[in-house]
């Protein structure tokens, strides 16, 4: 039993150590704060408690013990605490000054809520986690996650419902942005994950390096990662996902494309076909595009690049069902499976109609660009050049 209290007290005091809990200089606000989470947690703040010698910490732990009914291993482990205090004198106040001076958060505090909106066409998201404050009202964190960028903005609020059911109709009314229920815990590892990844990137505004201490505002334990959005693949999986290109017929998908940073090594390739002094006719054209499409589909839906396209889509498949549309939801959730089983999105429709999309686009302004060029310019290019050798043969014929 004293080698488990052990494991689990090293445990909790190493998560309140990543949230900035240090052992030697804590104090008993910031464990006062962390004890609403986690019940592990909450053992580490009983055990640090005893080492804070003043009454409030004494009170404290008198309150834990009371309030902690249904687990022996914190209530003995608020005991133990309070004697190593007794045996310093320390008493805890009487009871109704200890609790008189404010509110304080109760143990194992109200659920938290969700919500998230639908990636736009950047791989932008909106993400909410609401949690009741102790002295009433709520806390509101809001996100703006990128995939694959990460957390690109994190702002704490105090709000009430009213307060929110407005904010989420100017959302709908005025910019289109529809939010929907999703599990807190997954938009808390959302969030959490975004952070790093943002983090490791070295590229994060002002309001992205305070995240950490927002959150420690909502919760005293690090996110844990959440993974469970995914739907059941269907019995018709097969034919779900041969038309899992019209996906990108839903209104909120229409202008979903690859960005011009994670295409940009393909478009060089497509550059130097265009920029090449060896004239290639139409069919040679045609298949040196088709192998920088496969190529394209074979690394940017592969490794960290199918771990963020899956979760993108399957963010996608619940939004579809929370709004009605659940064809397409199942649509969404094939193509999450399948790219996790394949590892690239080469034979995945929906892959293929987004790649074929994107270069379409980026193609025709490379054209509109190279011929605004043209028009300023004196130099005769590869193009030129293909181009009289095209009218040439009309003439012969």
């Amino acid at each position: 039993m004293a080698v488990d209290r052990e494991a689990r007290l090293r445990r909790a005091v190493e998560a309140l150590q990543r949230l900035g809990i240090d052992a030697d200089s804590s104090s008993l606000e910031q464990l006062e704060g962390a004890l609403g989470s986690d019940r592990e947690t909450a053992i580490a703040v009983a055990e640090r408690c005893g080492a804070l010698l003043s009454v409030e910490s004494a009170s404290l732990l008198a309150r834990i013990e009371r309030e902690a009914r249904q687990d022996k291993l914190l209530r003995r482990e608020a005991r133990r605490s309070l004697y190593r205090l007794k045996q310093k004198g320390i008493e805890p106040a009487p009871r109704a000054v200890a609790e008189a001076p404010r509110p304080r958060p109760a143990l194992g505090a109200p659920e938290a809520e969700g919500f998230l909106s639908i990636s736009d066409a950047t791989g932008d998201r909106l993400v909410w986690i609401l949690k009741t404050r102790s002295g009433g009202g709520l806390l509101h964190l809001s996100a703006v996650v990128n995939e694959p960028a990460g957390l690109k903005e994190a702002v704490l609020a105090e709000v009430n419902r009213k307060g929110i059911r407005g904010l989420r109709e100017e959302l709908r009314s005025r910019h289109g942005v529809r939010m929907v229920d999703v599990d807190w815990r997954y938009g808390d590892w959302l969030v959490a994950e975004g952070y790093e990844r943002a983090r490791q990137r070295g590229v994060a505004a002002e309001s992205v390096t305070r995240y950490p201490q927002l959150r420690l505002q909502l919760f005293g334990t690090p996110a844990r990662e959440f993974t469970t959005l995914l739907r059941p693949v269907t019995a018709d999986a097969a034919a779900q996902l041969a038309s899992s290109g019209t996906i990108l017929e839903e209104p909120e998908m229409q202008h979903w494309i690859l960005t011009e940073e994670a295409i940009g090594p393909h478009l060089a390739r497509y550059r130097e076909i265009r920029n090449s002094p060896i004239v290639l006719d139409r069919a040679s054209q045609l298949a040196r595009l088709e192998e920088i499409l496969a190529s394209a589909l074979s690394e940017l839906f592969a490794g960290p690049g199918a771990a963020s396209w899956r979760r993108r889509l399957d963010e996608a498949a619940l939004f579809l069902d929370a709004t009605g549309r659940s064809e397409a939801a199942e649509r969404a959730a094939a193509v999450v499976a399948e790219i996790g089983l394949r590892n690239t999105g080469r034979g995945i429709p929906f892959c293929e109609a987004l790649a074929r999309r994107t270069f379409g686009l980026f193609f025709a302004q490379e054209a509109e660009r190279e011929r605004d060029e043209k028009a300023s310019s004196v130099l005769v290019t590869p193009d030129d050049i293909r181009a009289e050798q095209a009218r040439a043969r009309g003439r012969n014929r």
